[in-house]
């Protein structure tokens, strides 16, 4: 049987109700994905709250800081095969939401994108592995830490948020996070377990990849395969500034933790990446107010209209003091609680992880801004590729700055190139925004509205 097309129940509230009650049905909406996406978030880190501390005691510093090398050679395959569509994606479905066929093609193109990309930075890395006698010491632990970019091809989770079908990507993501808690306690029980925790985090994004696609499949989201390679060129080649951008976040945080991996040894690994996980738990709010605000600025701006604009600018500016206010919190816990919490957390072992807790919790504020600034002003003012760039002389500002660092500091001197490219990203937004008269009046627009 024929799978129904999207009925208008299941779109976006700003697509259906009618004006006058709008703006608050809207905002019941955003507000009803924002809880999904912080519950997902909150889940999401309950899982890794129980089996971190447990993961850095039984495996130490060290064999801590191998899985976390491993994972950050994953993070560049995710990168190469995601190609900014986690980004592009939502802004695209959000534009042929209502029209089935066109939504059936434009999934599939992507995923035929991201399965060729996959298939070049395999092959990319069986090369380097080939040649880099480094790598080759870590044996079976990268190509099982590689499960994850395949799974990545299929997982279509940003379907799910360009819908803004919010509660069901949670759903799915939570499933697969929660799934992998026992295996945790089972299959990791001495530090020569490193094979087993890396299969443990790939297979989490297995089961989210399979898990989506049903979804989707059932919710109706899905047809026959539809593709063919212009379609596929046409997506990679429209999706390239983000991919830039999203490459160039990776110059941020994976990047770094792989030049202390070859500069300063696995213990500085795993002090610096056990101090960025509870960076990453103390900054989850902040996190989904993007995510969550994206796709629906995104398809208030291709309204074309004064009132959409006018919904955008100010979507925006809530969006922007909330996450100002929300990473100030969580900056001022981090701060307070670092030795306390790296001792709780992480054991004795972990006693110098306190200090780079600190640095890179201070980067949350400029990071976020930063970030929410570029996405949701500067990329809708056809800024998408000086975005871009930006970022991406910010991420080899970080790189030549924890070169130059790391080998007398460590893990203290990435987290502070971390902390220093990521005010200058915000500072060369901002000097941008003030500059434009087009975007400065985007915002004046408030005061008259």
């Amino acid at each position: 049987m024929e799978k129904a097309t999207l009925p208008s129940a299941q779109e976006s509230e700003h697509d259906r109700i009618p004006r006058g009650r709008g703006s608050v049905r809207a905002a019941a909406g955003l507000g009803r994905n924002f809880a999904a996406m912080l519950a997902w978030q909150v889940g999401n880190y309950l899982v890794p709250l129980a089996t971190f501390p447990y993961l850095t005691r039984i495996l130490g510093p060290s064999q801590f800081g191998v899985v976390s090398y491993v994972i950050a050679i994953t993070v560049y395959g995710t990168v190469c095969t995601e190609w900014g569509f986690n980004l592009s994606g939502p802004r695209m479905v959000s534009q042929c939401r209502q029209d089935r066929a066109r939504l059936n093609e434009l999934v599939w193109s992507i995923i035929g994108a991201k399965a060729s990309l996959c298939v070049i930075s395999s092959t990319a890395l069986f090369a380097v592995i080939r040649f880099d006698h480094h790598i080759q010491g870590l044996g079976a632990a990268v190509w099982i830490g590689w499960l994850s970019v395949l799974a990545n091809v299929f997982t279509l989770n940003w379907l799910l948020q360009g819908l803004e079908r919010f509660s069901l990507f949670a759903t799915i993501a939570l499933v697969g996070r929660f799934a992998t808690l026992p295996l945790t306690f089972c299959v990791v029980t001495s530090p020569s377990d490193v094979n087993a925790a890396v299969a443990v985090q790939s297979a989490a994004s297995l089961i989210v990849a399979v898990g989506s696609m049903s979804v989707a499949y059932q919710q109706g989201l899905l047809a026959a395969p539809l593709f063919s390679w212009r379609t596929i060129r046409t997506q990679l080649v429209e999706s390239t500034d983000m991919f830039i951008s999203t490459a160039s976040v990776s110059l941020f945080s994976a990047t770094n933790a792989v030049i202390l991996g070859g500069i300063s040894g696995p213990y500085q690994v795993g002090l610096y990446a056990a101090a960025d996980k509870l960076k990453t738990v103390g900054n989850m709010v902040p996190a989904q107010i993007n995510t969550v605000l994206y796709p629906r600025v995104a398809a208030f701006f291709s309204q074309q209209t004064a009132e959409g604009v006018r919904m955008a600018a100010r979507l925006t500016t809530v969006g922007l003091l909330a996450t100002a206010a929300t990473t100030c919190i969580g900056l001022i816990v981090c701060l307070s609680l670092s030795d306390v919490l790296t001792r709780i957390a992480l054991g004795q072992n972990f006693v110098e992880a306190a200090p780079i807790v600190d640095l890179l919790c201070l980067s949350t504020i400029f990071g976020n801004l930063a970030y929410f600034l570029g996405l949701q002003v500067l990329v809708p003012f056809s800024g998408s590729a000086r975005r871009a760039r930006a970022m991406l002389g910010a991420g080899g500002f970080n790189v030549l700055l924890a070169f130059l660092l790391a080998p007398r500091f460590g893990a203290y001197g990435a987290a502070v190139a971390y902390l220093t490219a990521e005010v200058a990203l915000l500072g060369v937004y901002v000097m941008w925004i003030v500059r434009s008269t087009e975007m400065r009046a985007h915002f004046m627009q408030l005061k008259t509205s």
